[in-house]
């Protein structure tokens, strides 16, 4: 049965950790005036809506010595050896602040409360960044979030990068994990970047959307020339193309006649838009 929304449950390892916020239409601060900017645009500001967003949990970057921060933690990843005449390949050091308000200390959660056995390792820890254990995946690294996700059965989540929104240098690969029944924080993998990137504390890092397990595989199928379904597209988008010519604003317009409402999202980015505009952003009455 078709539900409105479905909802992600967040389990906090660590206490005052920065946890995910519902996704906003708004990807920029200011909207420029004038007809053409991308709030206009409903299939723009939808995506941009769509699941939430993770902020960074902690402050942490990547960067030449002589660039890291003051009072910043520095260290390498441990497959990275010296060569022979004492230089690293890359010159560059990843770096951490503390945050004694969420307990992360020396790259580290400390966890509040942890049910697992005082013979598991890593009892009551949790890394901030880690790193994998391979040479030829040193280009990635791990950034750890200290929570553990829920969503309703038959529900995954598609951990992506921010949709829409600037990236903050470090590229994000694309995880499906099945948070359904999952019982472990996840971490999100990231690359390496040329240059220097610094990531503050609450930055969007990633996006993360439900998916319909029983949706996860699709088929695909080419029309014949001679069918109904064929001949009624051609009718459609002669019509289409009609109602655009009449009134830029018509996906609009069509989306409120389909749906009884315009997408609740875009009209956030319309608040944000000139005021009295006829041609409005997506989303406006």
């Amino acid at each position: 049965m078709p539900v409105d929304s479905a909802a992600f449950t967040i389990v906090p390892l660590v206490p005052n950790v920065r946890l995910p916020r519902v996704a906003s239409a708004r990807t920029r601060a200011a909207v420029p005036s004038g007809y053409g900017v991308r709030e206009q645009c409903l299939p723009f500001t939808a995506a941009s809506a769509l699941g939430v967003l993770i902020p960074s949990p902690i402050r942490f970057g990547l960067c030449r010595p002589e660039e890291l921060p003051l009072g910043c933690r520095s260290f390498r990843s441990p497959l990275e050896q010296p060569e022979p005449h004492g230089r690293f390949a890359d010159p560059r050091l990843f770096y951490v602040f503390d945050d004694p308000d969420c307990a992360f200390s020396g790259n580290a959660y400390q966890l509040t409360n942890d049910p697992r056995s005082d013979s598991c390792p890593t009892k009551g820890r949790e890394p901030g960044l880690s790193f994998f254990d391979r040479k030829d995946q040193q280009n990635l690294f791990k950034l750890h979030l200290p929570y553990i996700w829920r969503t309703p059965a038959g529900l995954d989540s598609l951990f992506l990068p921010p949709l829409n929104r600037s990236a903050n240098g470090f590229g994000v690969a694309c995880g499906l994990v099945e948070t359904e029944w999952y019982a472990s924080p996840v971490n999100l993998i990231l690359g390496k970047p040329p240059g220097s990137v610094h990531v503050a504390a609450g930055d969007p890092i990633a996006q993360v959307i439900i998916v319909p397990r029983s949706l996860r595989r699709c088929t695909l199928e080419v029309a014949a020339p001679n069918s109904q379904f064929y001949s009624e597209a051609l009718i459609a988008f002669a019509q289409w193309d009609r109602q655009l010519a009449k009134d830029r604003s018509a996906y609009k317009m069509l989306a409120r006649s389909r749906h009884g409402r315009i997408e609740g999202e875009a009209s956030e980015a319309h608040r944000h838009h000139e005021p009295g505009s006829r041609n409005s952003p997506a989303g406006a009455s």
